[in-house]
């Protein structure tokens, strides 16, 4: 099973069960495994630059490669991950009132280190060589200035004092907006140092985010949920798929149409930045759990029955 997928430059990558990382330099013809130093589900993928990228996924692991996803070297797991946390609890006491997650940091960290490092991470945001963010479960958020050679813990700077899960992290025009479970947006407009909850667009929980490129964002998630906000998660709009099954994944593609897929192999595009969706043709036979654009313009579909390929069909 393949979970995520990522561009290098012309390279695709993808990762998913056992640590597998695989790449492709020909759209899909040929792949290659990458050397990956874990045996865990790695869930998330980003690249900075064709060749600087991280890899994360379960037990708070997070890898870099330097060379395109040929070779990855693993910079932080869920037992330093949990000290941080931990450390950043301490901190916090010092400053009441800083965020609405600071009351139960304390409780939280001592949770974390009674589980032990199990917990994954779930999404990547990889602004550039040095500057990274991954995001993941209760809340979970590690953040490193120089690469990943050190890490911060920036969980209490998400105002949300539930630890609700973070499933996914994008850049929205000037904000960076994180979709979590329960319905949850949280958006940063000082590049990260505190994301404020923004209006929900409902109870249901949200697994990914998307600019629309009209200055909008598009939210998806369970059971077919897609809402459309225009103004910085303010106000929402619902926004008709015709699905009944989890929305997984979506991408923007190289001519502005938005490209959505299911976990019950169906895709949806839309060509008016978001606001309506048609079937992308036949559903597939397996769950999508990512997609992207290969350079040819070819969709590659990453799930359970591991790498899928289909024309562009004009989305391109």
């Amino acid at each position: 099973m393949l979970i995520a997928l990522a561009n290098a430059g012309p390279r695709i990558v993808a990762a998913g069960e056992h640590g597998v990382i695989i790449y492709s330099d020909d759209d899909d013809k040929t792949w290659a495994q990458a050397c990956v130093p874990v045996d865990l589900t790695l869930t998330a993928l980003a690249f900075a630059t064709p060749r600087i990228g991280w890899a994360a996924g379960h037990y708070g692991a997070v890898l870099r490669t330097q060379d395109g996803g040929r070779t990855w070297q693993l910079q932080l797991d869920g037992n330093q991950a949990n000290q941080l946390t931990a450390a950043a609890a301490a901190a916090a006491q010092a400053v009441p009132g800083a965020s609405p997650a600071v009351p139960l940091a304390a409780v939280r960290a001592s949770h974390f280190l009674a589980d032990g490092p199990d917990k994954p991470f779930l999404s990547i945001l990889a602004e550039n060589p040095d500057r990274v963010t991954v995001f993941g479960a209760y809340r979970m958020a590690m953040h490193s200035d120089d690469g990943g050679k050190t890490w911060t813990d920036w969980s209490l700077r998400v105002g949300d004092r539930l630890s609700h899960h973070l499933y996914d992290a994008a850049v929205i025009g000037r904000q960076i907006c994180i979709a979590a479970e329960a319905g949850n947006v949280f958006c940063s407009s000082d590049a990260g140092q505190s994301f404020p909850a923004v209006t929900s667009p409902g109870p249901a929980t949200l697994l990914g985010l998307l600019p629309t490129g009209d200055g909008g964002m598009l939210a998806y998630g369970v059971a077919g949920l897609a809402d459309r906000s225009a103004d910085g998660g303010q106000t929402w709009s619902s926004v008709a798929l015709g699905a009944q099954s989890n929305i997984t994944c979506g991408r923007v593609l190289k001519s502005g149409a938005i490209l959505v897929g299911g976990e019950d192999g169906s895709l949806y595009v839309s060509a008016d930045h978001g606001r309506h969706f048609h079937g992308f043709g036949q559903s597939v036979p397996m769950a999508i759990f990512d997609l992207i654009q290969a350079a040819s313009g070819s969709i590659i579909l990453a799930g359970s029955g591991g790498i899928l390929v289909l024309p562009a069909r004009g989305a391109s």
